[in-house]
């Protein structure tokens, strides 16, 4: 079975680091797997390749090359044959459906919903609601919509996506052996230098205002009053080149309590040293790729309740409600103040969680038993189990 992945980019982000997962974990061996990537390809896209995966560029750097993107997109579905299309993201979806009318090949496309719809379109950009308009005149199409986040099923559902194609397959995440903590948290300190009696909370996202830095560098300057040993540690492509808010906002602290970074291609080697993981999304989130992966390494998360961040941290760690700096202090302050034991405690609670119901194993038998099924129906021209049957089976 050939598989064609189309994506809008291979930068750094949640859904290309899910698709690495994907294939780095798929255990098929009848599957010959191919990327193409809408924009030039970038960090993501040169690990696909150092790993032997054909990554095709499509070359759209701007909405006046989406068309020729697209061209090629059909070319490229014409040349390859693909048994299954699953189309990340809302560009690389609408531009499939499109490269798929003018090839003719018949081939079947599965959508990747990996976003969440906070307040509707309202936080969206113009083009981006034209697109999901779009979207959701051509969403009994596809074969399948898979969204990573059941909130997210729900808000689409809102905006006329077809309910009866919709089905959940959470993110999954690697489990990390062991008795790694002390080697990640000396890398860590030893990084970015970081004294070893200061309790980490670090965010680690690329800086778009649906992150909202700011509320966590707001919540962060209230526990300063209270003379809690932290260390803020920002990590993520633009994170260095902070907004006059939060610039203003960090002078405003004493210095050698807080640490700035941009983009890092060692994340996975020193996030299992932290003590706290904080995420303050403003709107936007399907299923966090971050929170999971923390939790995965055993470390506590705190969390605004966007998408199905909520969801998945439970019971392991602590979620509060959006751009309420206030509620996130108190949070982070009640994990500070716990001895190093209970937030061990806490973070074993975390990655039992992520093992019990997000483990990448797993996850990935959904995806290769989804594949199966819809290139089953298209060969055999039987209708075979339905989305939302796979949906229950999913949850």
């Amino acid at each position: 079975m050939k598989l064609l992945h189309v994506i809008t980019g291979l930068n750094v982000g949640g859904a290309e680091a899910m698709l690495m997962r994907l294939l780095h974990h798929s255990s098929a061996q009848d599957q010959d797997v191919v990327v193409a990537s809408l924009m030039p390809p970038g960090f993501v896209g040169q690990r696909l390749q150092d790993n032997g995966v054909r990554v095709h560029a499509l070359g759209m750097t701007s909405v006046a090359t989406a068309l020729p993107a697209t061209l090629r997109l059909a070319a490229l579905v014409r040349r390859e044959r693909p048994d299954v299309i699953m189309a990340w993201m809302h560009h690389a979806q609408l531009a499939t459906m499109c490269a798929t009318m003018l090839a003719r090949t018949g081939v079947p496309v599965i959508w990747n919903v990996r976003h969440s719809l906070g307040g509707g379109y309202v936080h969206e950009k113009r083009l981006t609601r034209l697109v999901l308009r779009t979207q959701a005149l051509l969403s009994r199409r596809p074969q399948a919509i898979i969204y990573n986040a059941r909130v997210a099923m729900q808000q689409y559902r809102a905006i006329g996506f077809d309910p009866t194609r919709a089905m959940v397959i959470p993110n999954g995440f690697d489990l990390d052996a062991d008795g790694q903590r002390t080697e990640a948290q000396d890398r860590l300190r030893r990084i970015f230098g970081i004294a070893p009696d200061r309790i980490v909370i670090a965010m680690v996202a690329r800086a778009h205002p649906m992150k909202d830095a700011a509320n966590l560098v707001s919540a962060f300057a209230r526990l300063h009053p209270a003379r809690m040993p932290a260390h803020l540690l920002i990590v993520g492509e633009g994170m260095d080149r902070p907004t006059p808010e939060i610039a203003d906002a960090l002078s405003a602290l004493p210095t050698g309590y807080w640490t700035l970074s941009g983009q890092r291609s060692d994340v996975a080697q020193w996030l299992g040293g932290v003590d706290i993981l904080a995420l303050p999304s403003a709107w936007g989130e399907g299923f966090p790729n971050i929170v999971g992966e923390a939790m995965a390494k055993a470390i506590p998360c705190v969390g605004t309740d966007v998408g199905d961040t909520g969801w998945v941290i439970g019971a392991t760690g602590r979620t509060v409600p959006p751009r309420n700096p206030t509620a996130l202090a108190l949070a982070l302050m009640e994990l500070c103040h716990l001895r190093p034991e209970e937030r061990v405690m806490l973070g074993g609670a975390a990655r039992q969680r992520i093992s019990e119901m997000f483990a990448i194993d797993q996850v990935v038998k959904r995806y290769d038993a989804l594949f199966r099924q819809v290139a089953g129906r298209i060969e055999s021209d039987e209708p075979g189990p339905s989305p939302r049957a796979m949906q229950c089976e999913a949850l």
